[in-house]
Formats: C-alpha cells, sequence, structure tokens
C-alpha cells in the first residue's frame, strides 16, 4: 500500500530500517514558477539550479525523516534520462553525478550496495520503479529505475533485477514499488506503439495491456512493469503498484500529457542508511 504524507508518497513494501525512499509530488519544494510549483527535481524546465537542488535537498530530507544539510546532494546518483533499458551499478564515487557534473554513462537506471549513496529517477507520467532486495548477510541492495515506454518494452524492470542479483541480492529477498505514473485511462498510444510492443515482448504481452476502446488504443504501463518484474522473480505479493494517475491528478503530479509538456518533474529515490 502507497502511504501519503507531508507531500511525500511511501510504499509499505519497502519500509525497513535500514533503508529509505520517498516518490515526490508536486507539494513541499521551492519552485515558484506556475508550471513547476512546488517541487520541481529537473532541469530544464525554467528553475534555476539553486532551486533544483534545494528542492532534491528537502525530498531527501522528506525521504529519509531528517533534516539534510547541502552535502547530501554529493550523495545523489541521476541523470539526463534516454529512455533505454540500461541499469548501471553505482557506488561513493559516483556521487554527485547529474547535480554537479554529468555522469560517464547515460542510463534510466541505477543499482547500488553502498550506504550513503541515494539513486534519484525523474519522471513526470513515466513509472518510477524502486527496489529493494537482500544479500546473505542480511545487507541491502536497492536500486531505482525510470520506465518511460520504450524502457519498459525493452525490460528495463527485468534488467534491474538482473544487476542486483549479480551484486548479490537474494532471489527470493526482493520487493518492488511501483509508483505514481500515467495509468491506462488517460494514456492513448498509437498503432507504432502497438507494434513495437508486440514486437519486442510478443503479442500476447500486447494483448494483455494494451486495449481498445471507441477505436483508440490504450496502455497500461503498470501492468507491464509488473509482469515484467514478476517474470525476473519478484513475488507478486511484494510488488506494491500506485494507484495515482499523474494526468488526473495535474494538482498533485507533474504530468506531460496534462500540461502539453510544460511541466516540472517528480523524483523518486532511495537509500541505505548510514549506520
Amino acid at each position: 500500500m502507497f502511504r501519503f504524507d507531508s507531500g511525500i508518497f511511501r510504499s509499505d513494501a519497502l519500509l525497513a530500517p535500514d533503508v529509505f525512499h520517498a516518490f515526490s509530488t508536486r507539494e513541499g519544494g521551492v519552485s515558484t514558477l506556475p508550471h513547476t510549483a512546488k517541487m520541481n527535481v529537473a532541469p530544464d524546465r525554467g528553475d534555476d539550479g539553486k532551486t533544483v537542488r534545494e528542492n532534491i535537498r528537502i525530498l531527501l530530507s522528506l525521504a529519509s525523516g531528517e533534516e539534510q544539510p547541502d552535502e547530501v546532494l554529493s550523495r545523489v546518483v541521476c541523470g539526463h534520462q534516454i529512455h533505454s533499458a540500461t541499469v548501471r551499478t553505482v557506488g561513493r564515487e559516483n556521487g554527485g553525478e547529474g547535480i554537479f557534473r554529468d555522469p560517464p554513462l547515460l542510463a534510466d537506471g541505477y543499482v547500488t550496495t553502498e550506504p550513503g549513496v541515494y539513486p534519484l529517477v525523474r519522471v513526470a507520467d513515466c513509472v518510477p520503479v524502486l527496489l529493494l532486495a537482500r544479500r546473505a548477510d542480511g545487507s541491502p541492495v536497492i536500486g531505482a529505475v525510470h520506465a518511460g515506454w520504450r524502457g519498459t518494452a525493452a525490460g528495463i524492470a527485468a534488467e534491474a533485477v538482473r544487476v542486483m542479483r549479480a551484486a548479490g541480492a537474494l532471489p527470493d529477498s526482493f520487493a518492488a514499488a511501483i509508483g505514481p505514473s500515467i495509468h491506462s485511462c488517460c494514456y492513448e498510444v498509437g498503432e507504432d506503439f502497438l507494434a513495437r510492443v508486440t514486437e519486442l515482448r510478443g503479442e500476447d504481452f500486447s494483448v494483455r495491456h494494451i486495449t481498445r476502446r471507441g477505436g483508440r488504443l490504450y496502455a497500461d504501463l503498470q501492468g507491464m512493469n509488473r509482469e515484467l518484474l514478476e517474470n525476473a522473480g519478484v513475488p507478486a505479493s511484494r510488488i506494491d503498484v500506485s494507484e495515482n494517475c499523474t494526468a488526473c491528478r495535474p494538482d498533485l503530479f507533474h504530468s506531460h500529457r496534462a500540461t502539453g509538456g510544460k511541466r516540472g518533474a517528480m523524483g523518486a529515490v532511495i537509500g541505505i542508511r548510514e549506520k
């Protein structure tokens, strides 16, 4: 179940004493432009860099439940997203990428086993997926994924599971939260979308997740990512899916579709607490 408090959503599936996470909304930040107010975590949307960085600092404070200093920004790992299925393993040496310097490799997902490293992905209708698993010694492995339709169809959620398992995550230890994003009620797509998803994932997959209503096609990105996670070995009972459609609630969420592209972006962040 997703719970809303102080401008962020959290998922029961990921609650653990040694890990924190959050899915942001439009609330709680310092942006003042009409289309980015109040919480925008993305550059190139009209806010200056100082405002974006302060929003990210606030988001980390809300996620962790502790007031975070400016220095926390040097622990965040993010970057320009390219709608791929590329997932990077990151550590302390990558802290500050996407905040103070460009990352050496563009990606749409991040995995880490290191405390004090905070992967963040940005969304405004696309699907944010946060993951938690455990190694044999009980220590966490975490992941953050930006799953646009191209990344979804290419299997980025399953790729994140694979990378986490390569980092030592036990197969039966996974949990995942699929955050607020555009739902099939609003996500109208074209025939090219149907053709591409069918090419990549097969006709049966397309039939399950792309439907026709009134002569138009609508896609269920949440269902796609849930199925990909289940097929990768994440138990269905440990996959939490937000019921919130970003396009239905542009007052609460940034939505590319609902605003014609004039919007900010939300962040989904996860981190292992330092002892």
